[in-house]
């Protein structure tokens, strides 16, 4: 829904009725080259700060331009701003797509088929909704509404990050006590289906 927005309605209601259609494809070339170099950027950094923190930056920066966007009157004196807000986009889409990506590779290692095909499912979704209704809505009830997602999602995230810790917790402790181990081997074996990381914690699709 984010990737939608930009690409359609801050272009439109925003750059187009202050700046100019002329300008539109300026204010999206800063979008797209501070997106692919925060995604390349993320990736590394990954590695040394850990998902967790990404994620909350991802989530602050389009919060905050949402804000900004609701509170912001649009002027052709200030085309810095329109810059600015396109690029710090980017930046937050860069978290979603690379972090986003990251985290179903990690807790559905043993399903990947059925959890990208998900995942894809659902952002397909997100496109269509939001084309759908672009029409009907107002830019503000627009960024009301991606606000509200953006808060939704954030809360899913923070479930499944906790859920993935206690399996990660049980694992461990199962790994240092011998009496916890030896009940765990007497335990039927599990099938593909509920090897991953939140078997019985979360149930995908599959397709």
């Amino acid at each position: 829904m984010e990737q939608a927005f930009i690409g359609a309605d801050f272009t439109q209601a925003y750059i187009s009725c202050a700046l100019g259609v002329h300008r539109v494809g300026y204010v999206m070339i800063c979008f797209g080259v501070v997106n692919a170099g925060c995604s390349l950027l993320f990736g590394s950094l990954m590695k040394f700060v850990g998902r967790q923190p990404l994620m909350a930056l991802g989530a602050i920066v389009h919060a905050s331009l949402v804000v900004v966007l609701l509170m912001w009157k649009p002027h052709p004196d200030n085309p810095y701003v329109f810059y600015s807000v396109s690029g710090l986009w980017g930046v937050g889409d860069a978290v979603w797509q690379t972090q986003v990506n990251g985290l179903y590779g990690t807790l559905f290692r043993r399903n990947k088929e059925a959890a990208f095909s998900n995942y894809r499912l659902w952002e397909s979704a997100g496109f269509v909704i939001a084309y759908a209704y672009s029409t009907h809505l107002c830019a503000r009830m627009k960024l009301y509404v991606m606000l509200t997602v953006l808060i939704t999602g954030t809360m899913g995230y923070i479930v499944v990050e906790l859920l993935h810790r206690r399996k990660q917790r049980r694992l461990k402790a199962i790994a240092e006590d011998p009496k916890a181990a030896q009940a765990e081997a007497n335990q039927p074996e599990e099938t593909d289906d509920e090897k991953d990381d939140l078997d019985d914690e979360i149930i995908i699709t599959h397709l």
